[in-house]
């Protein structure tokens, strides 16, 4: 699973205490980072947010830069946590996958705060910081090579072709496509993410879609396999 994030389910729900000074820090940074992005977003202004004094984030963060960074390991997790678990050796393909679709999906359980790390990602993609080469490094290429190496190992390849790899992104790309598109399903179908329930049951079916997937890739390389040696095949002898 994917490292256990920092943010409660419920953060303001009717029962609960005051969070500790770190963790409003996080919740305060991740809402204003999401807003207004990295550099228009002052340390200042993330204190009062969190109402707790400056000299906090020097504290637990040491920097701005530093807690900006927090926030895509901490908040919900890393995707490189997740290889361990789906890679295992001798575990069955639907299991791996599961294993795979129940991690990356966990975080939709918090909703909002979901949502918002939605929009901090995208906001890096398209306002880049030092933060954007160590994500795209450990939390989409690590993954996803993995991910290339699991099917592999399941379709007896030595090492993965151009068409494996457009078969792990487009199996990983699922889940990404759901954590991107919680607005759009809120909008229209809100029931499909409106319990943890619900979340889990988007991994079941994804898992369905994927193993549905790895086998039609089986098939049409047996084909192309059956259909390159019928044209191999020597002339018949006259």
């Amino acid at each position: 699973m994917t490292a256990a994030p920092f943010l409660p389910a419920d953060p303001g729900g009717p029962d609960a205490g005051p969070a500790p000074a770190r963790t409003r820090l996080l919740m305060a940074a991740l809402k204003l980072f999401a807003e207004h992005g990295f550099a228009k977003t002052s340390i200042r202004a993330i204190a009062a947010e969190a109402q707790t004094n400056v000299a906090a984030v020097s504290y637990y963060f040491g920097d701005k830069a530093a807690l900006y960074a927090a926030l895509f390991s901490d908040a919900c997790g890393s995707l490189a946590d997740l290889v361990p678990d789906f890679t295992r050796p001798g575990l069955p393909l639907r299991r791996a996958l599961h294993c795979f679709f129940q991690g990356s999906l966990a975080p939709l359980h918090h909703g909002e705060m979901a949502r918002q790390m939605v929009r901090l990602h995208i906001r890096e993609m398209l306002e880049p910081s030092e933060q954007w080469e160590r994500e795209l490094e450990r939390d989409v290429r690590g993954p996803n090579e993995a991910m290339a190496r699991l099917l592999c190992r399941h379709l007896g390849l030595a090492q993965p072709d151009d068409d494996m790899h457009r078969l792990a992104l487009t199996i990983t790309g699922l889940a990404f496509q759901l954590w991107s598109h919680q607005e759009v399903v809120a909008a229209m179908q809100p029931q499909l993410l409106a319990s943890p329930q619900a979340v889990d049951l988007w991994a079941e079916r994804l898992t369905d879609y994927a193993v549905a997937m790895v086998a039609a890739e089986r098939r049409r390389r047996a084909r192309a396999a059956s259909s390159f040696a019928t044209d191999t095949d020597p002339p018949p002898v006259p």
